[in-house]
C-alpha cells in the first residue's frame, strides 16, 4: 500500500473485555490513553474505527473464550484495525499473530501507550510503505518492567456512580495452580497517594462507591513499606465517597483484628470477598494454600461473632490433581458451617509452569469435577436461600446501577430474573407486593425495572435487588424493603 493510500488517521476505538474486574481497570486505562491522543471510545462496534480484545488467560476456559471471541471479531472486520492484548497475548502472542492474520497488533498486559502510538501512526514502521501489521513482534515486556500508566483520570466502563481501583499488580504468592505470577509478576503496589489523588478525582466526576481490587489485596504495601489500614483511613476521609468494598482479601495473611479495624471505617461496606479455594488440609497444602476447616472456621466464626450481618464472598477450586469425595465432603461440611453469602466455584485446569503441572497422573476426570461442582453450587444455593431470608421485611439502603423501561425487561435479562421470584421466598403477599403486582400483570404495559444494589451485593460479581423503577435514576440512594428473594437475586419496594 502506498503512503497516498493509506487510511485516515482512525478516531474512534471500541474494547471489548474478557476475565475479571481487574482487566476491566487496563481496558478503562487503555481507553484513557487513547482519548488523550484524540480518539474517542464508542460503545458500539460498529462505529469504531480500532477494535481492542483486551483478553484473559488465567485458565484454559478463559483462553478458549478469548480465541472464540476473537474469531467472531476478524469474522465481522472489514478495514478496522483489531488488537488483541491482555493475559493470554501476554503468553501466547506470537502463536496468536501466526494463528491470526486477520490481528493487525499484539500486545502483552500493560502496553498502554504502546499500543496507542501504533494504532494512531505515532509508531515508527518497518519500511516507508508498510501500514499493516502496526508491529512485526507481539509488544510484550517482562511483566516486572511494565509501568500500568493512566490509572487517574482514565473514563469507566461501570455505572458512573462506581468504579474498580486496582492498588496493585503481581502476585508473591505461588499457589501452585495459579499462572497470575506468570502473567502479571510479582507485587507491585501503587503509592497510598497516587491511589488517592485517583479516587479523589473520581469523586469529583460522581464516583460514590469504590471497589476495591488487585490481585492480593492483603498484601498491598509490602514492597512499599505501606499498608492495607493505612490506605483506608486515607480514603475514608474523602469528601463525597460513600462506600468502600475490599476484594481479594487472603485469610491467612489478615487477622481478625486486622478486618474488625477496617471494618470500623464508616465507608468501609461490611462485605469481604475472602478466596479460600478449598477447606482440605491436604489438598489446601498441595495447593499451597494457608489455612485448613478448623482455622478457617474459626477465623470466619470470629468475624461474624463481632459482625453477624457481616456479608462473606468466597471461591472454591474444584478437581485439583487428587482431590477425592473425601475431600468434597469436607468442603460441603465447611460451607454449611460458615454459611457464605456468596460463593464462586471454577474448575482445575493445569496450567504450564505451574507446580500442579507435574500432578498428571492424579487430574480428576472432566466429568466427575462437573458433578463436584454441581453439589455444591447446589449446597451454596441452599445456604444462600437462608441467608437472603434472614433479610425478608428489613429495610436497606440500596444504590440503583440502571433503570430498564418496560419495552427492554426481555432483552437483558431482566424478565428473567422477574420470572425466578415466583420459586422464592416471600415475606408478604407475593400477590400484592409482587412484581405482577406492582409492575402490572403479564401482556399489560409494565413499567421500568431497577436493577440496584444493598451492600450485600458486589458490582458485577453476586445477584441484585430489583424493584419498581418509576422516578428512580442510576446513582440514587433510597432506602427499601426486602419483599422476596432467591438464592441469587431480591425483590425490594421503595420506602414510601
Amino acid at each position: 500500500m502506498t503512503p497516498s493510500a493509506q487510511p485516515p488517521r482512525p478516531r474512534r476505538v471500541y474494547c471489548a473485555t474478557l476475565g475479571c474486574d481487574k482487566n476491566l481497570v487496563d481496558s478503562e486505562a487503555l481507553l484513557g490513553r487513547f482519548a488523550l491522543a484524540g480518539v474517542q471510545a464508542v460503545n458500539d462496534l460498529d462505529e469504531a474505527d480500532i477494535w481492542v480484545l483486551n483478553t484473559c488467560g488465567f485458565i484454559d476456559a478463559a483462553r478458549s473464550d478469548s480465541e472464540e471471541t476473537l474469531e467472531q471479531l476478524i469474522e465481522l472486520k472489514t478495514d478496522q484495525i483489531l488488537v488483541v492484548c491482555g493475559c493470554w497475548s501476554q503468553e501466547h502472542g506470537e502463536t496468536i499473530q501466526e494463528r491470526f492474520p486477520g490481528v493487525d497488533l499484539v500486545a502483552g498486559v500493560g502496553q498502554f501507550d504502546k499500543v496507542v502510538e501504533a494504532c494512531t501512526g505515532q509508531a515508527k514502521r518497518s519500511t516507508a510503505e508498510a501500514v499493516f501489521p502496526l508491529a512485526d513482534a507481539p509488544i510484550v515486556d517482562e511483566p516486572e518492567a511494565v509501568h500500568y500508566t493512566g490509572m487517574v483520570d482514565r473514563p469507566l466502563l461501570t455505572p458512573g456512580h462506581l468504579a474498580f481501583v486496582k492498588i496493585g499488580e503481581g502476585c508473591n504468592f505461588n499457589c501452585a495452580f495459579c499462572r497470575i505470577p506468570l502473567i502479571r509478576g510479582k507485587q507491585r503496589s501503587r503509592s497510598i497517594s497516587d491511589i488517592t489523588t485517583e479516587v479523589r478525582r473520581l469523586v469529583e466526576r460522581g464516583v460514590s462507591e469504590i471497589q476495591i481490587v488487585s490481585q492480593n489485596t492483603s498484601d498491598f504495601g509490602r514492597d512499599t513499606g505501606e499498608n492495607l489500614h493505612q490506605l483506608v483511613a486515607a480514603l475514608d476521609g474523602i469528601d463525597g465517597l460513600h462506600s468502600l468494598r475490599l476484594l481479594y482479601l487472603y485469610a491467612g495473611l489478615v487477622t481478625v483484628d486486622d478486618l474488625l479495624r477496617l471494618l470500623e471505617f464508616p465507608t468501609v461496606a461490611p462485605y469481604l470477598d475472602i478466596p479460600i479455594q478449598h477447606a482440605s488440609p491436604r489438598l489446601l497444602k498441595a495447593m499451597k494454600r494457608p489455612g485448613g476447616p478448623e482455622a478457617h472456621a474459626r477465623f470466619f466464626g470470629e468475624l461474624r461473632r463481632e459482625h453477624p450481618d457481616l456479608v462473606l464472598r468466597s471461591t472454591a477450586l474444584l478437581g485439583f490433581p487428587g482431590e477425592e469425595e473425601e475431600d468434597v465432603a469436607m468442603l460441603a461440611d465447611f460451607l454449611a458451617e460458615v454459611e457464605f453469602d456468596h460463593l464462586g466455584t471454577y474448575r482445575y485446569s493445569p496450567e504450564a509452569g505451574t507446580s500442579a503441572e507435574r500432578l498428571e497422573a492424579d487430574r480428576v476426570s472432566d466429568e466427575v469435577i462437573l458433578d463436584r461442582e454441581a453439589l455444591i453450587m447446589d449446597l451454596q444455593a441452599e445456604i444462600s436461600l437462608r441467608r437472603q431470608q434472614r433479610r425478608l421485611g428489613r429495610e436497606f439502603e440500596v444504590v440503583v446501577d440502571q433503570v430498564v423501561s418496560g419495552d427492554d425487561l426481555e432483552n437483558d435479562g431482566t424478565e428473567d430474573i422477574l420470572a425466578s421470584f415466583a420459586e422464592g421466598a416471600w415475606h408478604g403477599d407475593e400477590s400484592l407486593c409482587g412484581p405482577d403486582a406492582l409492575l402490572g400483570l403479564p401482556g399489560a404495559e409494565r413499567g421500568p425495572v431497577a436493577w440496584a444494589r444493598s451492600h450485600h451485593f458486589g458490582y458485577d460479581l453476586d445477584g441484585v435487588v430489583l424493584l419498581p423503577g418509576r422516578g428512580l435514576s442510576p446513582g440514587q440512594r433510597l432506602s427499601a424493603r426486602f419483599e422476596g428473594a432467591t438464592s441469587y437475586d431480591v425483590w425490594a419496594v421503595p420506602r414510601t
